[in-house]
């Protein structure tokens, strides 16, 4: 196996360096912003909801946005699939993959998959009109060139046992963060301030703007199985009839979960902590295509606990109701945003809790320059600087 991690090890360094001399080219898509949410650990990093966060933060600027997807283990004729758009969901989660399909289950904007990825920015500028691409992976997939890149860290295991696929986890070394443009830690929650101090450190060579984020459990709810295929959507803000419950319904019962995702021991770790009196667990393989025989079982299984309980990732690929099986909704929150950007020489720059960068610059022993700009990066007051003189 190590052998393996070697060869694969290689052929991404040979591969990066293509591009780094220009050999291999970069695509831009003109006419449309590209933010990329992509991790150097494989699975586990929290994209999905990092997805959604920022898709909904971009909507809440009048952007028209769009999500593009690879679609992972998605079966489908074509290699791009307009898998929905404002009005309707057109394809099947079997087609798409489980996390573009949860993506036009929770949003009624234009999501797309597609292998090639330049292709599909393509189809979303071209033929859907957005403004903003919120690309859910895609950090390797250099030949779409992106106007910002935010790598996710995983705070339970970010540095993927620092050997590549498949000896450990890493997809690409830990240098290849000099290409990224901001650095979030995510389930910060579910380590010690220790570790998000130590993970900081190793990450502080490469000088990105590191923000902290949380992953955090809001309620469970149940589906509107008859809702979800007529509307398609899942979500209790979306005012389809799922019902919605508190955090503490199953304190002291017995409780089956089941999942297929790529560190199911923090859906363990967070259901734990509820205190049911009793947890069974069903694991499968990262992004498993439920059978029907699964399911029946799942749901002959069901029968013996108070509750059964899964993952919004789950659900997608679940098509038989089951009487007491309810849904965990998780939230991505940014815990912190405020560490040093960079510093060069006697400037550094501060990215606050908004994203808003503060440049400073000593001009002398008394006196410091400041100047503000806003998240987009557009100086906040046209280019003009402020200086203040040290108080005698």
């Amino acid at each position: 196996m190590k052998l393996l991690s070697i060869i694969y090890g290689f052929i991404v360094f040979l591969r990066n360096k293509l591009y780094d001399l220009n050999i291999f080219k970069e695509k831009k898509v003109d006419g449309v912003e590209i933010i990329c949410i992509g991790n150097i650990v494989a699975g586990g990093t929290g994209k999905t909801p990092a997805v959604q966060y920022f898709v909904q933060k971009y909507l809440e600027k009048n952007k028209k946005v769009g999500i593009l997807s690879r679609g992972y283990k998605g079966k489908r004729e074509t290699d791009l699939l307009l898998v929905r758009d404002e009005k309707e969901i057109y394809a099947t989660s079997k087609e798409s993959g489980d996390e573009a399909y949860l993506h036009a289950l929770n949003f009624q904007i234009p999501v797309v998959v597609c292998k090639n990825r330049y292709e599909g920015a393509t189809f979303l500028k071209e033929k859907c009109g957005v403004e903003t691409i919120i690309m859910d992976d895609g950090f390797q997939h250099r030949k779409l060139k992106k106007d910002k890149n935010i790598i996710l860290i995983d705070a339970t295991n970010p540095f993927g046992m620092d050997d590549y696929l498949p000896k450990g986890r890493l997809r690409e070394s830990l240098d290849s963060l000099k290409r990224a443009d901001e650095i979030i830690i995510t389930k910060s929650n579910y380590v010690s301030r220790e570790e998000i101090v130590k993970i900081k450190e190793r990450l502080a060579k490469y000088q990105k703007p590191i923000s902290v984020a949380t992953f955090e459990e809001s309620y469970f709810y149940k589906l509107n199985f008859e809702n979800r295929k007529k509307l398609g959507k899942i979500n209790n803000e979306n005012n389809i009839g799922n019902k919605k419950f508190p955090m503490e319904i199953i304190k002291n019962k017995n409780v089956l979960i089941f999942s297929s995702i790529a560190n199911p021991a923090v859906f363990y770790q967070t259901i734990k902590k509820l205190n049911p009196s009793n947890i069974d667990e069903i694991k499968f393989t990262d992004h498993h295509v439920y059978t029907n025989e699964e399911i029946l079982e799942i749901k002959e299984e069901a029968k013996s606990y108070d509750y059964v309980l899964t993952t919004e990732k789950d659900i997608v690929k679940i098509d038989e109701n089951i009487e007491n099986l309810m849904i965990l909704k998780m939230e991505f929150k940014i815990a912190e945003k405020g560490e040093v950007k960079d510093k060069k020489g006697d400037q550094f720059s501060i990215v606050d809790a908004n994203g808003n960068r503060h440049q400073i610059k000593k001009v002398d022993e008394n006196t410091i320059e400041y100047q503000p700009f806003t998240s987009d990066g557009i100086s906040a007051t046209n280019g003009e600087s402020f200086k203040f003189k040290k108080d005698k």
